[in-house]
């Protein structure tokens, strides 16, 4: 089979002592979920590579091909390994086949599983592809080939006590929720809407792209890279770290430290009851600051103009312009209760860890 065409990446669910989940998609993924949990799931995705079942050495159990509409959409629900990758459009110019293969993921499947209550169907009037099954033994691997107009502009995901993982591009609108200590890492998150949440695992993005995002975790970590749009962080006992920020920023922890740089500014508006706040900023950003905590610690390279200073009661408020007087549209709020505001000098080339002579 000839290489994909670039952009597509394939998708991976393994669950072990499964109870029930269901991935679904239409459009590059559009999904759901049962409403049931998978309790030890895995979901990867990433660049389209060697077919699974070769890469693994393993001869296909059973296979499936059915006449499709190129404009679909799939709905999977299987305790264990999944990857969809899309159809080869040189070998299938009509776009209008989906191939399913059941294969071992190592040498201890039996070569007899049963395969009768796997159901694999395609709804004409629905232009709709399921793969169900709920007994399928969970070293199996599925792999799924669809129509490249099978798109995936939404992406559902839930998974108990096992990790999400995407080593390339996620497009589409995602709502993904990782639950007890199920980790999220994403290297790349485009789209209009994002929502992302674990409990004790870290959530970690590298680039995050889109017009409004949610993220939240209850004790885990969030650790963010490169950050556009309207972005909203929460998180009760974990840290949060973002590299950089360029647009809206509201983060708030409990407990947690909070270390952000801010490469472009619109309004920044940073919480936390227990822990420390260290804001990075350019020299040259122009914004209205306002610092609060038990102490606000200014680096000297940083000028402030029409500086106050309020303290009151063990808490000390610092106010002032930089690099202007008259905006206030653009500003940057830290408020810590019991811990530190530091103000820090820090260059672009600093924020992405670059050495310059």
């Amino acid at each position: 089979m000839r290489a994909p065409c670039p952009g597509w990446w394939h998708l991976g669910v393994r669950v072990a002592g499964v109870r029930r989940g269901l991935l679904s998609s239409g459009g590059p993924w559009r999904g759901t979920s049962a409403g049931s949990w998978s309790r030890s799931a895995l979901f990867v995705t990433s660049p389209a590579g060697p077919e699974e079942g070769r890469k693994r050495g393993n001869k296909p159990l059973k296979e499936w091909t059915l006449i499709v509409s190129p404009f679909g959409q799939l709905k999977v629900r299987l305790p264990c390994h999944v990857t969809v990758r899309p159809l080869d459009p040189l070998r299938y110019p009509d776009a209008d086949r989906a191939l399913v293969t059941v294969s071992g993921v190592d040498s201890s499947l039996p070569q007899g599983v049963d395969l009768d209550r796997l159901q694999v169907k395609y709804d004409e009037a629905l232009k709709e592809m399921m793969i169900v099954s709920d007994h399928m033994d969970s070293k199996a691997a599925v792999v799924v080939k669809t129509p490249m107009k099978f798109g995936i502009h939404k992406i559902h995901v839930r998974t108990k006590g096992g990790k999400v993982i995407c080593l390339g591009t996620l497009h589409g609108n995602a709502d993904i929720h990782a639950a007890e200590k199920s980790s999220v890492n994403i290297e790349k998150l485009q789209g209009t809407s994002i929502k992302i949440s674990t409990e004790d695992g870290l959530l970690k993005t590298k680039y995050l792209y889109a017009e409004s995002s949610f993220l939240s975790s209850t004790a885990g970590d969030i650790l963010l890279g490169s950050i556009h749009g309207d972005t909203t962080l929460q998180t009760k006992t974990g840290n949060i770290t973002v590299e950089s920020s360029d647009g809206c920023l509201k983060a708030s922890t409990r407990r947690g430290e909070i270390d952000v740089y801010v490469n472009q500014v619109r309004k920044v508006d940073l919480k936390s009851q227990k822990g420390s706040i260290t804001v990075k900023v350019p020299a040259s950003l122009k914004a209205y600051l306002q610092l609060s905590g038990s102490k606000v610690d200014v680096s000297p390279e940083i000028q402030l103009q029409e500086t106050q200073c309020a303290p009151k009661e063990g808490h000390i408020t610092i106010t002032g312009h930089m690099n202007q007087m008259n905006e206030r549209d653009k500003w940057i709020k830290a408020d810590t209760q019991d811990g530190t505001v530091h103000l820090k000098s820090q260059s672009w080339f600093q924020s992405i860890k670059l050495q310059v002579p």
